[in-house]
């Protein structure tokens, strides 16, 4: 007769499992709030539970505990018995403000296809909902760089600690080429240093039409021109640039779609000129950009390490690959 206990006798604490639960249920709280465009309402003046549920026709007590528990992510707060909103949900959860995020996030709910994922993974059938490179997620990618295009000045001094750490110094005649570069959070700053710095800027068009505005308030439109269209089919100018930059981009390819990146780059740059790749690495898992969300966005993207990418950068001609803080890799063009 087996008289082993069933349960050990010290069970382990289920803290981060529980902490996963409560999350769901916060996702889910915020997502009918996002839907019934909340914040919205309250900032028209429908204050208290009765005047919101008036106004709208919508369920008193189910008002009410949404409004409550809205309370308790800290994205309305009340103040004698009406409810207000934040400073953060006012920026980025008001309908119409340049900075609004509830489209984008909304959407992005879906990434997984609303429960497809495990099934993906099974069959290996990618994309799931939508493709992160493609023209039809640019709204996706303005609301994603929501600050660093509304406010620039909040990144300027970690991007000068940046290009200090590469050994990149702002000189007279600098040319700098930033390939998807959104709202250029990186490279901007970078001309901000010096006058004679000039970065040429790619992305979709709409795209670029932020990241001029962003030059604009830096004060060094004149140091920017443009190159709009698609990474794969612009054609690069061959041998002019000194800096090429890749932020947040290789992780959305395979390596055999890096390497050919990596190529078109190489013949971009000038002699002595370095390829900047800066983007998530699987050495330092960022928990607001999963590896899973790449693999399920992209049709054969994936995280990567310092040593997948070195073969990638000496597949396509590169030298003097370096890992600089665990992040950004450098590689040079002999």
């Amino acid at each position: 007769m087996n008289t082993q206990p069933i349960f050990p006798e010290r069970l382990p604490e289920s803290q981060i499992i529980d902490q996963l639960n409560a999350a769901m249920y916060q996702v889910a709280i915020f997502k009918a709030a996002i839907e019934l465009n909340l914040w919205g309402k309250v900032a028209a003046g429908h204050t208290t539970v009765e005047e919101l549920a008036a106004a709208e026709g919508w369920d008193l007590n189910g008002t009410r505990m949404l409004l409550d528990d809205v309370c308790t992510l800290k994205l309305l707060t009340m103040e004698e018995g009406r409810y207000k909103l934040p400073s953060e949900a006012e920026a980025y959860l008001l309908p119409g403000k340049p900075t609004y995020l509830g489209q984008f996030l909304a959407s992005e709910y879906s990434w997984e296809g609303n429960g497809k994922l495990a099934e993906a993974i099974r069959m290996g059938l990618r994309p799931i909902e939508y493709t992160a490179t493609n023209a039809e997620s640019i709204d996706t990618w303005i609301a994603v760089y929501t600050r660093s295009w509304a406010a620039p000045e909040t990144y300027l001094k970690r991007c000068d600690a940046l290009w200090e750490a590469l050994g990149i110094r702002a000189r007279d005649g600098l040319r700098v080429f930033d390939v998807a570069c959104g709202p250029a959070p990186k490279t901007l700053p970078l001309a901000r240093q010096h006058p004679g710095v000039h970065v040429t800027l790619l992305d979709w068009e709409r795209i670029l039409e932020t990241a001029g505005k962003v030059a604009a308030h830096l004060g060094i439109a004149q140091q920017v021109s443009f190159l709009p269209g698609d990474l794969w089919s612009v054609t690069y100018p061959g041998g002019k640039y000194d800096v090429v930059y890749l932020g947040s981009i290789t992780h959305f390819f395979s390596p055999e779609e890096n390497t050919r990146l990596f190529h078109k780059v190489y013949d971009a740059l000038a002699i002595g000129g370095a390829i900047i790749i800066n983007s998530v690495r699987r050495e330092n898992p960022d928990p607001m950009a999963p590896e899973l969300w790449f693999y399920a966005v992209s049709a054969g993207g994936a995280v990567y390490d310092f040593h997948e990418y070195a073969q990638m950068l000496e597949a396509a001609g590169f030298h003097d690959i370096v890992d600089v803080s665990d992040q950004p890799i450098k590689a040079v063009k002999r």
